[in-house]
């Protein structure tokens, strides 16, 4: 994290988001109401998904939650230990993890921005003012009782989200030449033979992964995504205008390898044992399904909806836009 870093999100107008938040100098004053302030924000992106809050970047004011300019900080009047030890005093209990850059803009008159990178918490931090807040809608919200809750379950519960990507093979196809004589008469007169004629397809596939971002071991997970049907294959198309496609973490081990021949020249399939579950250790991720897609997808801004059920956790669901899924050449 430095000045480039900082001045990069100004230039490239790098909107707030869920996990991003730009605060201009005034935020930092010594006074219970701007330290308040501090706790209320610091907490929520905790409680949350983590984040970044910059102190000394002024937003826009036409376009709000849009970078403007950098709106330094006086490192002598607001000092980096004086930050931390707000954050730490306010909210209960301590935050672990939090980093506090310290990036200058001018050596000569001591300006400075604060960059507060704060980790997704295993725990509910309350503020300063006795609430919980989470990140909602660019701001800091407080929370339902529920949503507590979930929070402090993350240590007793698996806490699965989906993961997409969209590999994209092309390759060549050779059309056989029915109906079309083997040999055709050139221009010199000579029999020649009639070439098959070649063209591109290209298929691509979403493949959807399961990643257990909490502590615990995920045994039993069942989920559905949600996708518009025009955009897959004809063989997984749904009758009505969305597919519900449904995953789980089965497995079936192979319990007989041997291939026998056929009758008609070809070979009998493997035995398979009966389905069981592949628990999915915390950290680690597990591939549910790849799902056929059609190229009616790209540069679309429909978005893909799923939802997950695990052990005895709350279910956890999500939406993406298809077109924010990263796209790998094969």
């Amino acid at each position: 994290m430095d000045l480039n870093k900082i001045n990069s999100y100004i230039e490239n107008k790098v909107e707030e988001n869920l996990n991003l938040d730009y605060k201009a100098s005034g935020s930092l004053q010594r006074n219970d109401k701007k330290t308040n302030e501090i706790s209320k924000d610091v907490s929520a992106f905790a409680n949350s998904d983590g984040g970044l809050i910059i102190y000394g970047i002024k937003e826009d004011k036409i376009n709000r939650h849009l970078p403007e300019s950098i709106d330094a900080i006086n490192r002598k009047e607001i000092t980096k230990e004086w930050l931390e030890q707000i954050i730490q005093s306010k909210i209960r209990p301590r935050i672990d993890g939090i980093k506090i850059h310290s990036i200058t803009v001018n050596e000569q008159s001591d300006e400075v921005v604060y960059a507060v990178e704060i980790p997704k918490s295993n725990t509910a931090h309350q503020a300063n003012d006795r609430k919980y807040y989470k990140r909602f809608n660019f701001n800091s919200e407080p929370m339902y009782d529920y949503e507590i809750r979930d929070i402090l379950n993350r240590t007793k519960s698996p806490v699965i989200d989906l993961e997409l990507e969209i590999t994209k093979k092309t390759y060549e196809v050779t059309k056989p030449t029915y109906g079309i004589p083997s040999f055709s008469i050139g221009n010199d007169g000579m029999f020649q033979k009639a070439e098959p004629t070649k063209e591109y397809k290209t298929n691509y596939t979403l493949r959807v992964w399961a990643r257990n971002n909490g502590k615990v071991l995920a045994n039993y997970l069942n989920a559905y995504i949600n996708i518009p049907q025009e955009y897959l294959k004809e063989e997984e198309e749904s009758k009505s205008g969305v597919a519900s496609i449904f995953m789980e973490n089965t497995i079936r081990d192979v319990v007989d390898s041997t291939y026998i021949p056929t009758m008609n020249g070809g070979y009998a399939s493997p035995k398979y044992g009966p389905s069981r579950y592949d628990p999915i250790l915390p950290t680690r991720c597990l591939h549910l399904k790849d799902i056929k897609l059609n190229g009616k997808f790209e540069n679309s801004d429909k978005v893909l909806e799923w939802i997950v059920y695990s052990d005895n956790a709350e279910p956890r669901n999500g939406t993406i836009k298809i077109s924010d899924i990263e796209i790998f050449e094969k």
